[in-house]
């Protein structure tokens, strides 16, 4: 049990890397900030961690494991807190970098109390709390945002911390000094760097999947946040799945890249507005980061010592935050050309609709004077249903008809926006594939039959959703 303790806690430090993914477009609108601003939300958690774990790794080794253990996650917990009571961005995001000081201290002190680098019970915890955590954090942000707030998303991990901070203070009581491990596990592993370099860029990609995709649901395409979260869940249950599927490790880490590339590479073609369609791309996702990471982490890039696992946990969160710094400015700057030009096409669809004149020069400013980048689809459908008051039943009719059509037309210039971070995160993950294969380490790797179906199912998945989205009606308005 105080294995299990430590190991959920671990789980939550890595899971809130992602886990207010869902939450971020109420976090948007709450507190008036911008995409850059609520990207900054996993941003600076991400880069605080990635800088933080090597340090937090020497700290252990002199002063202990335990008690350093119990300082991380007191003052995560407590950071966590504060977080939830937040009224303000920018004191939301100070609290953030405190809680990543404590998430790398608390990681560090789990990984070497939980015995990580020795095969065992504890290992496989380990194993399970990093490579899962980050998959599982948006759905179960989504769940807690849809029953209470983004808020609870926070305040939710005080109980699930608290449980390891006693443990950590009681083994802090009992074995103060934690002598025998310091001695053992102080070196740290030579690095391999192709390994290291494909870690940075799988982990680079999966923003895709844990923010890009979460954004495009909620903020772009206005789906509840409870929904998404359905939406997303296959992304865990794949990558549990398929990270019991043994083989050599390096097969195994370049076919996971390779079925992240085609996941990821289908978002780019989704066919429509709807959260169904995001489905088989996370699925293929999920599998390929079940199928990665775990090789990757720990077995191509050892994963022995406490210097060890904090190397290996801020190359994954350098990654993330390198990812999220690039690409959010990219996705704010595409949605504000698309929703104008999505402006400009529903002023026409409107002078296009048969409604009297002088109810169209009513309703057009009504309708596309609250469109924005933080919410579209949903100020349209709000706008809507505040035109058609007083109206007759034909025109209401014929205003639901415009309405169908400006929403095929917001929605669609909301993929277009979010298409070229798509197309960039699935290189990186391919990208990934390429340096491993480079390398050289299994002869023959690309002729593996695992790489082969690999190969084949992100292929065919690209494909098909490639002649979808030929094929989809796109609403165009000549303006």
């Amino acid at each position: 049990m105080r294995r299990v303790s430590i190991a959920l806690a671990a789980g939550i430090a890595l899971a809130d890397a992602s886990i207010v993914t869902l939450g971020l477009p109420s976090i948007l609108v709450e507190l008036d900030a911008t995409v850059e601003g609520v990207a900054l939300v996993l941003g600076v958690y991400t880069a605080v961690l990635a800088i933080a774990l090597l340090p937090a790794a020497y700290l252990c080794r002199r002063y202990g494991d335990a008690p350093v253990g119990a300082a991380g996650f007191a003052l995560f917990l407590a950071a966590s807190l504060g977080c939830g009571a937040s009224d303000s961005l920018g004191l939301l995001l100070a609290l953030r970098g405190v809680q990543a000081l404590g998430g790398a201290a608390g990681l560090v002190a789990a990984f070497a109390l939980l015995d990580g680098g020795n095969p065992g019970a504890g290992r496989r915890m380990w194993v399970a709390a990093s490579v899962f955590g980050i998959a599982v954090g948006p759905a179960l942000g989504g769940a807690l945002t849809q029953a209470f707030s983004w808020r609870a998303i926070f305040i939710a991990q005080a109980p699930i911390v608290l449980p390891a901070l006693l443990v950590a203070l009681q083994t802090a009581r009992t074995e103060p000094m934690d002598a025998g491990y310091r001695e053992t596990g102080d070196a740290s592993s030579p690095l391999p760097w192709r390994p290291a370099v494909a870690l940075a860029l799988l982990s680079a990609s999966l923003t895709a999947v844990v923010f890009l995709v979460v954004l495009l649901l909620v903020s772009g395409w206005s789906i509840e946040p409870l929904t998404a979260a359905l939406a997303v869940s296959v992304l865990p249950v794949a990558a549990i799945a398929s990270s019991r599927v043994p083989g050599d490790p390096m097969i195994r880490a370049v076919a996971g890249c390779l079925l992240v590339a085609g996941g990821i590479g289908c978002l780019a073609l989704l066919p429509g507005a709807s959260a169904w369609w995001t489905v088989v791309p996370q699925v293929l996702a999920g599998a390929g980061m079940g199928l990665a990471l775990p090789a990757l982490s720990g077995e191509l890039i050892p994963e022995r010592t406490r210097l060890d696992s904090a190397r290996l946990l801020s190359i994954r969160h350098a990654g993330i935050a390198v990812a999220l710094a690039a690409l959010a400015p990219l996705i704010s700057s595409n949605l504000t050309s698309t929703i104008d030009t999505a402006r400009e096409q529903g002023a026409a669809a409107v002078l296009d609709a048969r409604l009297p004149p002088e109810n169209k020069i009513e309703i057009a400013p009504d309708l596309f004077g609250g469109l924005n980048t933080d919410d579209p689809r949903g100020e349209l459908r709000s706008s809507i249903a505040e035109a058609r008051a007083g109206l007759d039943p034909d025109e209401a009719t014929e205003l639901d008809r415009l309405g169908d059509r400006l929403d095929d037309v917001v929605t669609g210039a909301v993929r277009s926006a979010f298409r070229a971070t798509f197309i960039v995160t699935a290189g990186l993950a391919l990208l990934a594939a390429l340096v491993l294969l480079s390398g050289a380490l299994v002869p023959g790797a690309i002729r593996r039959p695992a790489v082969a179906v690999a190969v084949i199912a992100a292929l065919a998945a690209v494909g098909g959703y490639g002649v979808a989205y030929a094929n989809s009606t796109r609403e165009t308005v000549q303006i």
